[in-house]
C-alpha cells in the first residue's frame, strides 16, 4: 500500500515537471488574486473577544446590565497638571483649569455624561461638593484632601498625592470611536497648563492595534529577509534560494489573501501567525530541495529523479503540517472566540503553506533547472552528522540519559502555577501602557470593577454599608451613614432595588504582582466580613482575570489531547507503537522542558504560555518525523538505517532549525509581550527538539527495535 502512495505521487510530481507551463500560470494568476485580496486586511482587537459568551464571567456582565444598566464603552482620562504651580491641583489656578477642562469635555460633541472630581455631588443636597460652599473656607489642599477622606469615590479619582486625576467620558449611542477620541484631545488642547492621556481600554486596544499593524509591516517582512538570507548562505545559489524562498513567501501571500477574501480580522492572538507559517513554509522547502539534490547527483534522467524525491518527502512535509494543524485545532477547545478563531486560520495558513510548497517547488525546479546534477548537498552543518551517528551506538546510555531529562522536567514543570498578567496583554513602551503603570502606582489603579450586593430584605442597606467598608476601608462610614449616604447609595442600586453596585479600581496592570492578587485580596475582605455568599466581583478587567485560568486549563487538556493524537497517528503512519512511544519521549523532553524553564524563571502557565506550548509540540516533532520518514526509507540493518536517516536527515533538519529560529526570534522584538513571548517559547522548544532528535532519538530507535 505504501508503494502504491509513493508510485501514484511519483506518477503525479512527474507529470506536473513535463508539463509545468500552465500550472505556473494557474499559481501565478491565484497569487495575483490573493496580493489584491491581501489589501483588504484589518486589523480589529477587542480583547473581551478572549471570553466566550457562556462564560460565567460574561454571563455575569449579562445578568448586571439586565438589572442596573449596560455597560459604557467610557473614554478614560489620566490628567495632570505639569503646566500649574507645584505640578498638583493643590492650587486655584489647577482647581480652575481642572473645572475648564470638565466644561470643554461636557460641550464636546458627542458626549453623554462626564464623570470627574469637580462633578461629584455634594453631600446632603444637589449641586457639586468641590466647587459647594462647605468647602469654601479650605485652602486647594485641603477641600481635595478631605474629599479624598470622606467619599472614596474622590479618592478613586485623585491620587495621594494630588497630582493625577481620572474623568471618565461617556460618549452618546453610535457617537464612540477613534474621531471622538480625537475630538475630546481637541478640546483638552485649549486649557493650558492640563495634560490628559487617555488611558482606558478603548486606548489599551487602540495602541495594541497600531503596535500589530507595525508587527504586520516591519516584522514580518523581517522575518523572510532573515530566512531569505540564511537559505542562501546555506544554499549559496540564486537559484537555489529562489526555489527555497519564493514558495513559502508565496504561502504567505495566499493566507493573506484569504483573511482579507473572508474578511477576517487580524487579532492580537493571531498576530503570530504570519511569522509562524513563514518559517514553517521555509522548514518544508529546505527539506525538499534538499531531498532534490539527493536524488539527482548522478541522475541519468533528472525529471525522473526529482518526481522520486519529491514523492519521498511529501508525504513527511503533510505529516509535519498536519501535526501542527492538531496543535492549533485544540484551541478550539476553550470558550474563546480569539482561540477559536486562531484555531481555525492556523488550520488554513498551514495548508495553504503546503500547497504553495508542493505546488511551486516543481515547477520553479524546472524553470531555474536547479538543482543539478553535479550539486552537493550543503555542508555547513555536515559536522553534526558524526557525533550523532557514534552517540547513537550508545544504546544502554542513551535510553538512561533520556529517562533522567525526562524526570528531571517533568518534575519540575509539576511545579507550575496557572495565572494570568493583564500586563502581558498590554504593548512595552507605549504611552497608555507608561500612564496605567503611573496610576497603579499612584494608588489610582487601571481597570474599573463593580462590586454586586444583594440586598438584605430585612435591611436594604446594611450589606452595601457593610460592603462599603470592606472594599473602601473606615473612610466608607462617612460616605454611607445617615440620610446623605442612603441618598448617595441610591445612585448605585438596581432597578428593582434589590442590590447596589459599588465602583472599585483595581491596579490590575502593575507588572510587578500578579493581575489577580489585589481580586483576590477585594474577594477575601469581602468574605471576612461575612459577604462572599452575597456579592459578586464584575466588570470586563474581572472576567479577563477569573476566566483566563480556566482557558488556560482548557489549554492544557488540548495539548494533552494534541500529544495524544500525534503519538496514535505516528503508529499508524509507521505501524510500530514502538516508534510511536520513542517519538513521544523525544518530543515531551522539549516541551516539558520549556514548561520547567517557566518554573525556573517564576512565571505562571498563562494563555499566550500554553498557546505556544501547544503549537510548538506540533512544531518540534517535525523533526522527528523527517528523521523517521528517512529511517523508513533506508535499507540494511536497523543500525545502518539509523546512520542513514542521521546522515541524510541530520543537516536539513539542523538547517530548519536554524531558519525557525532566525525568523521565531524576530518577534523578540515585537513591543506586544504575548507575541513576543510566543515567538521565544517555540524557538527555545524548537532548539530543545533538535537536540533530542539528534542525539537521543537514534539512539532510542536502535534500542527499541533491537
Amino acid at each position: 500500500m505504501q508503494s502504491d502512495k509513493s508510485s501514484l505521487l511519483t506518477r503525479l510530481f512527474a507529470v506536473l515537471l513535463a508539463h509545468p507551463l500552465w500550472p505556473a500560470l494557474a499559481l501565478v494568476l491565484i497569487t495575483g488574486l490573493a496580493l489584491w485580496q491581501a489589501t483588504q486586511i484589518r486589523v480589529a482587537v477587542n480583547l473581551a473577544g478572549l471570553i466566550g459568551s457562556q462564560t460565567e464571567g460574561a454571563q455575569a456582565l449579562d445578568r448586571y446590565e439586565a438589572r442596573f444598566t449596560p455597560f459604557r464603552a467610557e473614554e478614560v482620562l489620566l490628567v495632570r497638571a505639569p503646566g500649574l504651580p507645584g505640578g498638583s491641583f493643590a492650587s486655584d489656578e489647577a482647581l480652575t483649569a481642572l473645572d475648564d477642562l470638565v466644561f470643554e469635555l461636557q460641550f464636546t460633541e458627542g458626549v453623554e455624561q462626564v464623570i470627574s472630581l469637580p462633578g461629584l455631588p455634594a453631600p446632603g443636597r444637589q449641586g457639586a461638593w468641590l466647587s459647594g460652599p462647605e468647602l469654601a473656607a479650605l485652602p486647594p489642599e485641603a477641600r481635595l484632601q478631605t474629599m479624598r477622606a470622606e467619599n472614596p469615590l474622590a479618592a478613586q479619582l485623585i491620587s495621594e498625592d494630588l497630582t493625577e486625576t481620572l474623568i471618565a467620558v461617556a460618549p452618546g449611542a453610535g457617537q464612540g470611536g477613534p474621531d471622538f477620541a480625537d475630538r475630546l484631545q481637541e478640546a483638552a488642547a485649549v486649557v493650558p497648563g492640563i495634560s490628559v492621556q487617555p488611558v482606558g481600554i478603548l486606548e489599551v486596544q487602540r495602541a495594541i492595534a497600531s503596535e500589530l499593524i507595525y508587527d504586520l509591516s516591519v516584522l514580518v517582512p523581517a522575518a523572510v529577509l532573515f530566512c531569505l538570507g540564511l537559505s542562501a548562505l546555506l544554499f549559496r545559489g540564486l537559484r537555489a534560494t529562489i526555489v527555497i524562498a519564493l514558495p513559502p513567501i508565496t504561502g504567505l501571500v495566499w493566507f493573506l489573501g484569504f483573511l482579507g477574501l473572508t474578511d477576517t480580522p487580524i487579532d492580537p492572538l493571531m498576530g503570530s501567525l504570519p511569522v509562524v507559517l513563514i518559517v514553517l513554509a521555509f522548514s518544508d522547502a529546505i527539506h525538499v530541495y534538499h531531498a532534490a539534490i539527493h536524488a539527482v547527483r548522478g541522475a541519468s534522467d533528472r525529471p525522473a529523479a526529482l518526481a522520486r524525491a519529491l514523492a519521498q518527502t511529501a508525504p513527511a512535509a503533510a505529516l509535519t503540517s498536519l501535526t501542527t494543524v492538531i496543535a492549533f485545532s485544540s484551541l478550539s477547545l476553550p470558550d474563546s472566540p480569539s482561540l477559536n478563531t486562531m484555531a481555525w486560520t492556523g488550520g488554513v495558513g498551514m495548508a495553504l503553506s503546503l500547497a504553495a510548497v508542493l505546488l511551486m517547488t516543481p515547477v520553479l525546479m524546472w524553470a531555474l533547472r536547479v538543482p543539478e546534477p553535479e550539486g552537493a548537498p550543503p555542508r555547513f552543518f555536515s559536522g553534526i552528522v558524526a557525533p550523532a551517528q557514534r552517540l547513537s551506538r550508545y544504546t544502554r546510555s542513551v535510553p538512561i540519559v533520556a529517562a533522567l531529562l525526562l524526570a528531571g522536567v517533568w518534575g519540575l514543570q509539576s511545579q507550575s502555577e496557572v495565572g494570568f498578567r493583564y500586563a502581558d496583554y498590554l504593548p512595552r513602551g507605549t504611552e497608555v501602557t507608561e500612564a496605567l503603570t503611573a496610576m497603579d502606582e499612584a494608588g489610582l489603579g487601571s481597570d474599573r470593577m463593580l462590586v454586586v450586593i444583594e440586598a438584605d430584605p430585612a435591611d436594604p442597606l446594611a450589606r452595601v454599608r457593610a460592603a462599603a467598608t470592606a472594599i473602601y476601608g473606615p473612610s466608607a462610614d462617612n460616605f454611607t451613614a445617615g440620610e446623605t449616604g442612603a441618598a448617595m447609595l441610591a445612585r448605585m442600586a438596581s432597578s428593582d432595588g434589590n442590590a447596589h453596585a459599588l465602583p472599585v479600581q483595581m491596579p490590575i496592570a502593575a507588572r510587578d504582582i500578579r493581575a489577580d492578587e489585589a481580586l483576590t485580596a477585594l474577594t477575601d475582605r469581602l468574605a471576612a466580613a461575612d459577604l462572599g455568599p452575597v456579592t459578586q466581583v464584575i466588570g470586563p478587567g474581572q472576567a479577563l482575570l477569573t476566566e483566563g485560568p480556566r482557558i488556560v486549563e482548557s489549554l492544557r487538556w488540548g495539548l494533552y489531547s494534541t500529544i495524544l493524537a500525534i503519538t496514535l497517528l505516528v503508529a499508524l503512519v509507521h505501524r510500530s507503537w514502538r516508534l510511536s512511544l520513542v517519538a513521544l519521549v523525544v518530543n515531551l523532553i522539549p516541551i516539558l522542558g520549556v514548561e520547567a524553564w517557566l518554573v525556573i524563571l517564576g512565571r505562571e502557565l498563562t494563555i499566550m504560555n500554553m498557546i505556544a506550548l501547544t503549537v510548538a509540540f506540533g512544531i518540534a516533532v517535525d523533526d522527528t518525523l523527517h528523521f523517521l520518514n528517512r529511517f523508513r526509507l533506508a535499507q540494511g540493518t536497523v543500525a545502518e538505517r539509523t546512520d542513514q536517516a542521521v546522515a541524510e536527515a541530520g543537516p536539513p533538519m539542523a538547517a530548519t532549525t536554524a531558519i525557525l529560529l532566525v525568523g521565531l526570534l524576530v518577534t523578540l522584538f515585537s513591543s506586544l509581550s504575548g507575541l513576543s513571548v510566543f515567538g521565544g517559547l517555540i524557538a527555545l522548544a524548537v532548539a530543545l527538539a533538535l537536540v533530542a532528535d539528534l542525539f537521543l532519538l537514534p539512539g532510542l530507535i536502535r534500542r527499541s527495535l533491537k
